[in-house]
């Protein structure tokens, strides 16, 4: 079986907002598209179609676009994609975000965990180095001035705010995962 190790950047942005996912060539364009969804956190909100090859793939909504393929039954793989080769994936078609996809390096594996895996990213949209400072400033602040009566419940917020504005791997993945066994 192969894996693809794929680069992901959204078009546009300084500095740049990445990430690399290791995937299985079985995965489905649906399934790329909700891993998409979870390694940027986004909500799935919008309309999305894959460019590739000159054609465009999608999950087809009621009132958007229509796709002839089935996403669910077109995988990585029906392309004969290669090292170096490049796709696009855009998200949200009022505010045009376009998603560059490159493909680094194939594996070939034996392992039987096709699941998505994000290995390596950085950024996020919206936020700043700042952001992420503020935020572990008043996480860390909240944590010495705890005591006996602190509850985890009441440090939680501070932890998701830390977490939508610096990128998480561990978190990411644990989405991926619990995406995928559902599936």
């Amino acid at each position: 079986m192969k894996t693809y190790l794929i680069k992901l950047a959204i078009r546009g942005i300084s500095p740049m907002i990445t990430r690399r996912l290791k995937v299985s060539e079985s995965i489905s364009l649906a399934n790329l598209h909700h891993a998409i969804q979870i390694v940027y956190q986004w909500d799935n909100d919008y309309l999305h179609q894959f460019h590739i090859h000159g054609k465009d793939f999608g999950i087809s909504y009621i009132g958007g676009i229509i796709f002839a393929d089935n996403p669910h039954k077109v995988c990585l793989n029906d392309f004969g994609l290669d090292i170096g080769d490049k796709f696009t994936y855009e998200y949200n078609f009022f505010d045009h975000w376009v998603v560059d996809i490159r493909v680094e390096k194939i594996e070939e594996s034996d392992n039987a965990d096709d699941k998505p895996r994000c290995i390596k990213g950085i950024g996020m949209l919206g936020a700043d180095k700042y952001d992420e400072y503020e935020c572990k400033i008043n996480l860390l602040k909240a944590i010495v001035n705890a005591n006996d009566e602190t509850t985890v419940e009441e440090i939680r917020p501070l932890i998701d705010k830390l977490n939508s504005v610096r990128f998480n791997r561990n978190l990411i993945n644990d989405r991926l995962k619990s995406y995928t066994e559902d599936i």
